[in-house]
């Protein structure tokens, strides 16, 4: 166990990393939010937005499975052989989702679901589930490493590399959005990979028995902590297909791009904190866990509150003369949904904590919970529907009880994670 000087130097090295974390990675994120609003004024109208919001939620949903998480147990493996036998078992079922999501797309082609429309589905959705699941393998081969320079300008050169494609594949219309996601996201995993390959080089063969054991130590990661992230994007996904099945796209379209502007910020932050935050958790002296959960917890709440108040400070003239009046409506349901984002940010930057604390069951609940409670919501909507359009009032009526309910249950998350801290003594 680290003594009190050890864990006052480590202190401070976690907290440069995380600040390193965060300015390299702010380029990337520095140049989606310059090229957002051009995108969308010269490149691509609410539509493709639209199309944009779910194919992520559908790779969301599939990627958390993508690797079993055994991205996260690749930051915990002290010697390079027991990383690379904890790879090579994500990457065999990396192998498997990438096949799956292909046929998960030609059912929902045949299904005639809306989803199932968006055009070249069948091939866009394993290229990104393969991109991610490769993008997560790296980020826990580098954090184990401790590279978060790398890493960061890894993430950061794909990113932008992706925005640009974003520009040159717009004559393919909508799908150019989400081909160019896919180009950066196999920029990153390229980078990534480049940079690994010297130490895996050097380390053993994964064997039959190195991968029984690497799967022995890990399986909690399958067991509870997969899940739990396939349902917690479940939930978010949830939400955006029952708008695309029943709301116009145009209505669609801009929340999808009100969600990119509030959670390309937010996505910086949770990244950056969380990569670092869970590699040196165990560097905490016994009991020393509590408050510096509180004081991030806090921290991350009010600094991110603060920034999402200037929502209310830019007039929406500002948006239509900027974007067109296409997008006029966008900026309403961006005030809408940002309340929910303080807790959200603050429960996922810190939600190593739980497998931290062995207690990767209590995502599994929590999520479970969340999954059942946005269901119910919708169940509670579609009952009182009236036609099999929702009116624009009706969908800004159940933006804003969504909003309620993600607030609270973001709060019940870090409340757990506080009762787990005491209920552990950590």
């Amino acid at each position: 166990m680290a003594t009190l000087s050890e864990q006052q130097v480590k202190l401070p090295s976690s907290l440069r990393n995380i600040l390193g974390l965060f300015l390299s990675s702010g380029m990337a994120q520095g140049a989606a939010l310059v090229a957002l609003p051009l995108l969308q004024r010269y490149c691509y109208g609410p539509s493709a937005f639209a199309d944009m919001a779910v194919y992520s939620q559908l790779v969301g949903i599939l990627g958390a499975v993508a690797t079993f998480r055994f991205d996260l147990a690749l930051v915990k493996r002290e010697s390079a052989d027991a990383a690379r036998a904890t790879v090579a078992i994500g990457l065999r079922v990396l192998t498997v989702v990438t096949l799956a999501a292909g046929l998960l797309a030609l059912g929902l082609k045949y299904a005639d679901s809306a989803t199932g429309a968006i055009a070249g589905l069948w091939l866009l959705l394993p290229c990104g589930v393969f991109g991610m699941g490769v993008n997560g393998l790296v980020t826990g081969w580098l954090s184990r490493q401790e590279r978060f320079g790398t890493l960061a300008w890894v993430r950061g050169g794909g990113s932008t590399l992706g925005e640009v494609a974003r520009f040159l594949t717009a004559p393919m219309g909508a799908s150019g959005l989400i081909i160019g996601r896919i180009m950066g996201q196999w920029c990153t995993a390229a980078g990534g990979v480049r940079s690994m390959v010297k130490e895996w080089r050097q380390a053993a063969r994964s064997t039959k028995l190195s991968r029984a054991a690497a799967w022995k130590a890990d399986r909690d990661y399958a067991r509870y902590t997969t899940p739990a992230n396939v349902l917690a994007m479940a939930a978010n996904g949830a939400f955006i297909f029952f708008l695309f099945e029943y709301c116009p796209q145009d209505f669609v379209g801009a929340v999808g791009a009100g969600m990119a502007y509030l959670t390309v910020a937010a996505g910086l932050v949770i990244r950056s904190v969380n990569d670092v935050f869970f590699k040196h958790l165990d560097h905490l002296a016994a009991g020393g866990l509590l408050k510096p959960y509180l004081m991030w917890s806090a921290s991350l709440i009010l600094l991110s509150g603060a920034a999402l108040s200037l929502l209310w400070w830019v007039p929406d003239s500002w948006i239509s003369g900027l974007l067109g009046a296409e997008w006029a409506a966008m900026q309403p349901i961006m005030r809408i949904l940002a309340p929910w984002m303080a807790p959200w940010i603050a429960a996922s930057a810190l939600s190593g904590v739980f497998p931290h604390l062995g207690l990767q069951s209590w995502t599994l609940v929590l999520d479970t919970l969340h999954l059942v409670l946005i269901v119910g919501l919708i169940g509670s909507v579609l009952s009182g529907l009236s036609s099999d359009v929702m009116s624009e009032a009706e969908a800004l009526a159940f933006l804003s009880q969504y909003t309620a309910l993600q607030a609270g249950f973001y709060i019940a998350a870090i409340a757990a994670a506080i009762a787990a801290i005491v209920r552990s003594k950590a």
